[in-house]
């Protein structure tokens, strides 16, 4: 008979599947993390991808408030320190030095800058039927053209609404606008059009929304904005 070890060990068990799961739980791991890797890095790219603009934040947009530049009531005739401010004496006032400082700006963020836009705003009194002068009520059908491309003066104009009146205090500050432009040689304030648009007692500052019915005097609500834009391709949806 053979002789026994008393002591002996019994033979070693090796399990080849036992390798076998514990290796393609390491490699599922490794692939789920490129997976994840992968997927990051995509979404890292389609950030990237989404339109940029110069300052996400706001629109860069000069506010002239009546607390500071006041015109007389039912008038659009520029005040005097509202000239003053655009240019005197042939040296660029605090309002242009902003606009150029706000076009070069833009214009250092990959935008460009074509027309400078402004946006007459009143509080909500009523107009009623002023008389401007020997007109009563508003002839701005008449005599709007006449003002915005010939020599006449915005004083002609009458209102017979808010939106009457913003737009002919907004077309008083593009007209000093462009005097002041055809006086430039040079300078990209030399190339850019001008816009005039108003928008009566309809909007609150500060991106307030539209303001609710409210006739009394709001020095508040009364100001000019200018803003600045470039040309769009226009479309028609079909």
């Amino acid at each position: 008979m053979p002789r026994r070890t008393k002591n002996a060990s019994p033979p070693e068990t090796f399990s080849i599947w036992t390798s076998y799961t514990d290796l393609m739980s390491n490699a599922f791991m490794v692939l789920s993390l490129l997976l994840l890797l992968t997927i990051a890095k995509a979404a890292s790219n389609n950030q990237n991808q989404k339109p940029r603009f110069p300052d996400e934040k706001a629109q860069k947009i000069i506010v002239l408030p009546a607390a500071q530049y006041n015109f007389d009531s039912g008038s659009a005739v520029l005040p005097n320190n509202l000239k003053d401010a655009i240019s005197q004496n042939g040296a660029d006032g605090p309002i242009l030095k902003a606009i150029v400082k706000n076009i070069e700006e833009i214009e250092n963020s990959d935008k460009r800058v074509d027309l400078i836009e402004v946006i007459g705003h009143t509080d909500g009194q009523e107009v009623g039927s002023l008389r401007c002068n020997t007109q009563k009520g508003s002839n701005l059908d008449d005599k709007l053209e006449e003002v915005a491309t010939r020599n006449q003066d915005v004083g002609i104009l009458c209102p017979g609404s808010n939106a009457d009146l913003g737009l002919m205090r907004a077309l008083a500050v593009v007209k000093e606008l462009q005097k002041i432009q055809s006086q430039k040689k040079q300078g990209r304030f030399k190339q850019l059009g001008f816009r005039a648009y108003s928008a009566a007692q309809l909007h609150l500052p500060n991106n307030g929304g539209f303001a609710q019915v409210d006739r009394t005097n709001n020095a508040k609500r009364r100001r000019i904005e200018i803003r600045f834009a470039q040309f769009g391709q226009e479309t028609t949806p079909e």
